[in-house]
């Protein structure tokens, strides 16, 4: 991914044949893929990363010092997010 587009935008999947198409609320042409688990995982990475990043949030807030799997979920959000 080389650029990350901030959201949140909601993805619906429309089964075409024997794949699946996820599209924007604009309508256009996101992502293809013959797994239904995939396209599912896709449509839902907005509301996901989202999730993600309010706990990390949490976490900082609540404990106050970063702990292993906060370490963790930041570089997931990065990858998500195009960072390096």
């Amino acid at each position: 991914m080389k650029t990350h587009t901030p959201g949140p935008f909601p993805l619906k999947i429309t089964q075409v044949d024997d794949f699946f198409v996820i599209i924007t609320n604009q309508g256009n042409h996101f992502a293809k893929t013959f797994d239904p688990a995939a396209a599912h995982l896709i449509a839902s990475a907005p509301e996901l990363l989202s999730a993600l990043e309010s706990l990390v949030a949490d976490f900082e807030r609540i404990i106050g010092r970063p702990i292993e799997a906060e370490h963790e979920a930041k570089a997931i959000i990065a990858k998500a997010k195009g960072q390096p």
